[in-house]
């Protein structure tokens, strides 16, 4: 790990040519952030040669336990890029879950769909259960094979409360229920499972039954019961799989028979087998949860902490004179953030460098070119943007209901984050100049002006009056290159002020070049005698 070169003291003479600090603040953010992408990998790294061409055919194999959460979802997202680089054809994921959330789900089923395209086949092994979201990881695979002690189902969606699991209020239910009853049937029928079953998984109130329908065994859920009677068809009633009031939840023998899955399984050997693999496959070690992918399990839960916390450090850093803590905190909240996204599959590099590139125009903006306005917007969109859509994973569809509801919550999440930020900000603002230390870093409001932040609005009365064009004044707290000056035309009373040119020290004389709403911009005046 590369740590920051400390630099030596120098002569705060004008040196022409000198590169503006700002610029050197955007080069060491990008830097950071490329760093960062280094370190995790690259995904879109194509197989070497000896890859692509291997001997026998490749299987590699991850086992995935306990709760889908980002950690098995940045596992499961290892596997697919290891499976690639080795040339591997098959993936066997051996899964054995009590659920999780259904944002999880739906990223872990994108980017399973999204490896098929690329010529990998996905094998669920249920070793030994599948219930609720791990379910429908299951039923995405296009080969399923189950331990004889294992079963799955019973994804019916609920919420955690302060008293445990508890079912959705009637406000959100039925939309929730619509949406993942058209999943569950969509992959099913993709799949050519039978998709009343797997509507009966999510809802109690389905059900579903064996009939004979000219002499062919259907399984058919309540609609299409209805159906059936209705036009008269020949059918012939055999049972009922599933009553209404219960969930599904099949053993083994159980999914064989009504053709969830292709066939039972106790080890991987027997999976292999089934396959058809056994003469020509070579297997790999088995990839299990790794310190860093359960770390990102732990950066999901921080993940509303980390973004207020990196809104609220950048807008301290924006108030302080130079580029100090506050500011690399930030960056290293916003590279937390992004790390965990780009480890569980979710952010990939374009999102890292909109979120780099916006940070980067929102610098310039405040720095470099106050009152530009379109940089600052711009950069805003893309940080936003970059945050949002690297949350969604591969394959994100506008028109996909799911996809709908994850962007929503996205953008709520980031909104209110914001929200909160800016209160705890202007808290800052407020408090944070009256400590001992703050006073010291903070560009706090004068008293003679009901100003935010030290900001100077456009009308002041005497004071703006006396804040000219040429005017001379001297600097209070290095300009680097914001900090304070007072005028010799307004007395004690403190400025927030940027200089066009170089760090500036304390003590230096200077001269008003421009008075702008937001605060003077000044120039270091020559000495004379």
């Amino acid at each position: 790990m590369s740590h920051p070169v400390r630099v030596a003291e120098r002569d705060h003479t004008r040196v022409r040519g000198a590169r503006p600090r700002p610029f050197a603040i955007l080069l060491w953010v990008l830097g950071l952030l490329w760093l960062g992408t280094a370190a995790c990998g690259r995904r879109t790294e194509e197989p070497s040669e000896a890859s692509t061409a291997p001997e026998s055919v490749g299987v590699a194999h991850v086992r995935v336990e306990g709760e889908l959460d980002l950690g098995n979802q940045a596992l499961i997202s290892r596997a697919l890029r290891t499976a690639r680089q080795h040339g591997d054809t098959t993936l066997v994921i051996e899964i054995d879950t009590p659920g999780g959330a259904v944002d999880i789900m739906w990223a872990i089923q994108k980017q399973l769909l999204d490896a098929e395209s690329h010529g990998l086949t996905c094998v669920a092994w249920v070793h030994h259960h599948a219930i609720s979201a791990g379910s429908f990881v299951v039923l995405t695979c296009p080969r399923v094979y189950i331990s004889s002690a294992g079963s799955i189902g019973s994804a019916m969606p609920v919420t955690i409360g302060p008293n445990g699991m508890e079912e959705l209020s009637e406000a959100v239910r039925e939309k929730e229920m619509s949406i993942l009853r058209s999943q569950f049937a969509s992959i099913a029928e993709k799949r050519g499972r039978p998709a009343a079953l797997a509507v009966g998984m999510v809802d109690r109130d389905v059900e579903v039954r064996q009939v004979k329908v000219d002499g062919e065994l259907r399984i058919v859920g309540g609609e299409e019961w209805n159906t059936l009677r209705e036009r008269g068809a020949n059918y012939e009633f055999v049972r009922t799989i599933k009553p209404a009031g219960q969930l599904l939840n099949l053993t083994a023998r159980e999914a064989v028979e009504f053709r969830v899955a292709d066939g039972t399984a106790d080890t991987l050997d027997q999976v292999i087998d089934k396959l058809g693999l056994r003469t020509s496959a070579r297997v790999g070690d088995v990839m299990e949860r790794s310190n860093s992918e359960s770390f990102v399990a732990w950066l999901q839960r921080l993940t509303p902490l980390l973004l207020l916390a990196g809104l609220v450090l950048g807008y301290v850093e924006l108030k302080m004179p130079g580029f100090g803590l506050p500011g690399i905190l930030s960056i290293v909240c916003f590279a937390l953030l992004l790390a965990g996204q780009y480890l569980a599959g979710l952010a990939d590099v374009p999102h890292i460098v909109a979120v780099a590139l916006g940070a980067g125009l929102i610098v310039i903006e405040v720095f470099v070119l106050p009152g530009t306005l379109w940089l600052g917007i711009v950069g805003l969109i893309l940080v936003v943007g970059g945050l949002v859509l690297g949350s969604l994973g591969p394959g994100f569809d506008f028109a996909s209901p799911m996809d709908q509801r994850l962007i929503v919550s996205a953008s709520a999440r980031i909104l209110v984050s914001a929200a909160v930020a800016l209160v705890a900000a202007m808290a800052l603002t407020r408090f944070l100049p009256k400590t001992p230390v703050g006073k010291h870093l903070i560009l706090a409001p004068s008293p003679d002006v009901a100003a935010f932040g030290g900001a100077m609005p456009e009308s002041m009365g005497d004071l703006q009056a006396r804040a000219r064009v040429g005017g001379l004044g001297s600097v209070c707290s290095d300009l680097r290159p914001v900090g304070k000056v007072t005028l010799d035309a307004t007395g004690d009373h403190e400025w927030e002020a940027r200089s066009t040119g170089p760090l500036v020290p304390r003590g230096a004389r200077v001269r008003v070049t421009e008075v702008t709403a937001g605060r003077i911009v000044v120039e270091r005046a020559e000495e004379t005698t």
